[in-house]
């Protein structure tokens, strides 16, 4: 298999994506942005499977960058996570506290 660089997460709603790696049909992870009124916001990385309660939580972090880094699978994004990083993807992204803050429909 050759090696190609980990395809930055697809964003599938306003606060949601899908994290691909080995499998091409067949997400490794999700990760949702939440913003709790009085406690800082954060993005949930869980491991993917079709049914909810199915799923497994990976951590909270504070990019989506690091959330990404953190599913488990074969291709992940290759730099480091140092404060200087700059995966392809990971370029302009922005730090939690400038992410789309959480509507009704994530409540």
């Amino acid at each position: 298999m050759s090696e190609r660089p980990a395809a930055p997460p697809i964003r599938i709603g306003e606060a949601e994506w899908i994290v691909m790696r080995e499998m091409p049909d067949r997400p490794a992870g999700l990760v949702k942005y939440f913003a709790p009124s009085g406690a800082p916001a954060y993005f949930r990385c869980v491991t993917w499977a079709p049914r909810s309660e199915d799923r497994r939580l990976i951590g909270r972090f504070a990019t989506l960058a690091e959330a990404e880094r953190a599913v488990p699978g074969g291709r992940r994004s290759a730099a480091p996570a140092t404060p200087g990083s700059a995966d392809a993807w990971e370029h302009g992204q922005v730090p939690w506290d400038a992410a789309p803050r959480r509507s009704g429909r994530y409540a």
